[in-house]
Formats: structure tokens, C-alpha cells, sequence
């Protein structure tokens, strides 16, 4: 009676286990790269296209460095400041459409712009007059960003659409391989 080698056994492993975990988890990364890094900061570029200037004082400025661990890859500029909205003075964080998030170069060089208590100009919803932010420009480097986060959610969706394939195809690929070594 033939049997199945040890190795096809490991390879339909392989191919049944190991690529779904793979395949699931380049997904997930990659899709929520994609849409933090891409499509919310324009969603916000086109949605603050209606936001007017006001006045504001920095409060605050601060960098916060890159901590994998706590979900962050690039640095972040944290600056608060205080704006007066319809008689009532309000304070926000917000700097930009990608919440901070810059290379540390190009963090260096806002942060010399924004010191504790200078004047910038800020750009407030009306209808929603606590959201704010002081810079609404799309930022093209991190938006570029959303190109290799797509590549890997591809990636991770192929090996996920494999791992499906090979579970499907696990008894007629037994099959053939004992009939191979039959005729053999």
C-alpha cells in the first residue's frame, strides 16, 4: 500500500494552516495602514474644506517618538492651542489631517514654527465648533505611505485566497499524489 511522504504531509500543513495566519494578518495590517495613512486623512482633506480660520494661541507643543509597540510608526507633534468660538474660548489638539504623525526631519521643523504662546491661525468646523485643527494640507509623503500598506494587504489576501484554495483542494491533491506513486 503506498503511503504519503512526511514531506507532502508538512507542505499540506504549510499550505492549510500557515498561510491563512499569514494571509489574515497582512490583511488586517495592511488594510488599516491603508485607511489610516490614505483614506481618512482625505476624507478629512475634502470635509475641512468648509472649516473657517480663526485666530489661536499655541499652549502647548510637544514630540512624541515612534513606539511600535504602542501602535505608533512615525513620530508625532503634539501641540494644543486655544481659539475663541462665538464668545467661548475652546482648546484642541489637533495639528494636522494625519493627527501629528510626521518624519522626525519634518517635525523638527514645524516645531520651531509653533512656540508656546504664538499666534497661528486655525481652521474650526462651524458646525461642530470643538473640532480644529491648525494645518489642513495633505501631507504626500505619508499619503504615499497608503502604496506599500495596499501591497501588503494584496499580499496578504493572496495567501489567504491560497490557504482557502488548499483546504478545498486537500482530498483530491492526497488523491493524486497516492495515484502518482501508484502508477510509479
Amino acid at each position: 500500500m503506498p503511503r504519503v511522504a512526511l514531506k507532502l504531509y508538512l507542505l499540506e500543513a504549510v499550505l492549510r494552516v500557515v498561510f491563512p495566519l499569514l494571509g489574515t494578518a497582512l490583511l488586517v495590517a495592511g488594510v488599516s495602514g491603508a485607511i489610516h495613512f490614505g483614506i481618512l486623512p482625505l476624507l478629512d482633506a475634502m470635509q475641512s474644506r468648509q472649516w473657517e480660520a480663526v485666530e489661536a494661541k499655541v499652549v502647548s507643543v510637544q514630540t512624541v517618538p515612534a513606539d511600535l509597540l504602542f501602535n505608533r510608526p512615525l513620530p508625532r507633534l503634539e501641540v494644543s492651542f486655544q481659539y475663541e468660538r462665538a464668545g467661548v474660548t475652546l482648546l484642541a489638539s489637533r495639528y494636522d489631517l494625519h493627527y501629528g504623525f510626521d518624519h522626525k526631519e519634518a517635525l523638527v521643523r514645524k516645531r520651531a514654527d509653533l512656540a508656546p504662546g504664538a499666534s497661528v491661525t486655525a481652521w474650526v468646523n462651524p458646525k461642530a465648533p470643538g473640532e480644529a485643527m491648525l494645518e489642513r494640507s495633505i501631507n504626500w509623503p505619508l499619503l504615499a505611505l497608503m502604496v506599500p500598506y495596499t501591497a501588503i494587504a494584496l499580499v496578504g489576501g493572496l495567501l489567504l485566497l491560497g490557504g482557502m484554495v488548499a483546504w478545498n483542494d486537500a482530498g483530491p491533491f492526497r488523491r493524486r499524489i497516492l495515484q502518482s506513486q501508484r502508477e510509479d
